[in-house]
This record gives C-alpha cells, structure tokens and sequence, in this order.
C-alpha cells in the first residue's frame, strides 16, 4: 500500500486532501485510480487508511475518504541532530538516513568550517528527502527540519536537552572525551538528547569549548576518523540501538 504524507491542516473527520508534490507522485507517477486505498500519514503519529476519490476533478489535488485512523505516540528519546552543513548535497544522504534510524528533529548548523550555504530550493529539496524517508520507513512521525541556524544560536537552546553531545573525533587531552556508548549507558533516563555533528574539517576548538562549556559531553565514535556524513549516521544508530534496547 502506497504511503502519502498529508499535513494536518489538510485532514477533515472524513477526507484528506493531498495535494502539491505528494499529488503529482499519487496521479502522474503511480497511476493511482479512484478507489485505490492507500495509507496517509499526518506526521503527527496519526495514520489512517483512505479510500481515493476521482482523482480527475481537480489537476492540484486529489481526496481520499478516511476508513480508518490509528495513533502512534512517539517513542523516547527525542534525538536532535545539529549537523554542521557539509558540502555538495551530503546532507540529503544525512537526512535520509537518520531519518530512517529514527531522529526527532535536524538543525542544520552555519559553522566556522561549514562549506556551503544552502538556497530556498536546496532546503525545499531537503524536506522532500525528509518526507521520502518518512514514508519509505513507515513513520508515522515526520522529523522537524529547522532553518539553518548559526553555531552560537543553537548554543542558547541546549537548557532543552536532558543529555548534550558533540562529537569530538580529534579530542585533546583536556577534553576529557569519551566513547559515545559509555556516555548513553550512564544516562538511560534521558529522554531529549542533542546531538552535534561537524562539517568536514569538524568544529573549531573555539565551537568545541562553547559547546562544553554549555553543557556537552565530548565523545567519540571509535579510534577512525568518520566522513562527516558516517558520523551522523553512526551516532544516531548508537543512540538508538542503545535506548531501543531498554524500550524493548
């Protein structure tokens, strides 16, 4: 059964309207004809199953008639991922699979050694990986993507966070950095974790010091040196791999 993210401003007691992209996909791409039942998401944990009307009425939009709707709570913990901005379009792969893996929301970060600023297009492009991996996984909640935001703004929003960690793959001495699973093992009642990732060439040691200072916890994935888009990746597996384990 094919999945279409609808959002909730577009949900009635008794129809959806898909429209825009989501639209082009159900009418021009797969072909979809009245009748067909599908599944719709709202990416709020709500999911129903619903019906497809004419989908000839209207070229912007088609309706679904809901037969039936489930509700899904989120399951902790809420994973934000800071990810300094990286080159050419590695964040639609970074996107996509810690989407996937199961991240709450994505603030992409304007860093000092960040190498790219994105267009309007680009981000638009970004959410529609978000959407994608959403629906490919079968979510039922759409991961929040943020605007790009400077490094030191996202500093003053970490009071929100029962558990901050800043990957450090070079540490110094001083840091005091540990391996990520150690770190996890010792907070299992976490349940909203921030989560920063470097851009290639990682973060300054000034934006390392703020970070720690303002509450982070340096940490490691292991002895290698990660591409930055493998960091991301690896670090929100951990992260879920290990409270998964205690949700089970």
């Amino acid at each position: 059964m094919h999945t279409f993210y609808v959002p909730p401003s577009q949900i009635r007691t008794d129809v959806a309207v898909i429209t825009n992209a989501e639209h082009h996909h159900l009418r021009n791409v797969l072909r979809i004809t009245q009748s067909e039942t599908v599944r719709i998401i709202d990416g709020h944990g709500n999911v129903y199953i619903a019906e497809v009307l004419d989908t000839e009425i209207k070229k912007t939009a088609s309706e679904a008639r809901i037969l039936s709707h489930e509700f899904h709570p989120s399951v902790p913990p809420s994973i934000t991922l800071l990810q300094g901005l990286p080159k050419n379009d590695k964040m639609a792969l970074i996107l996509q699979k810690t989407t996937e893996i199961g991240v709450t929301q994505i603030i992409p970060l304007q860093t000092e050694y960040a190498l790219q600023k994105p267009s309007r297009n680009r981000y638009e492009r970004w959410h529609r990986v978000v959407i994608a991996a959403t629906k490919q996984c079968k979510r039922a909640w759409l991961p929040e993507l943020c605007d790009p935001q400077p490094f030191q703004a996202s500093i003053t929003q970490l009071d929100h966070f029962s558990l901050r960690l800043c990957l450090n793959p070079a540490p110094n001495q001083a840091s005091h950095t540990q391996h990520i699973r150690e770190v996890l093992r010792k907070a299992p009642q976490a349940t909203t974790i921030a989560l920063f990732v470097g851009p290639e060439g990682g973060f300054s040691d000034q934006e390392v010091s703020t970070a720690i200072e303002n509450g982070c916890v340096p940490v490691t994935l292991g002895t290698n040196i990660l591409r930055t888009e493998t960091a991301a990746i690896v670090a929100v597996a951990a992260i879920a791999y290990e409270y998964q384990q205690k949700t089970c």
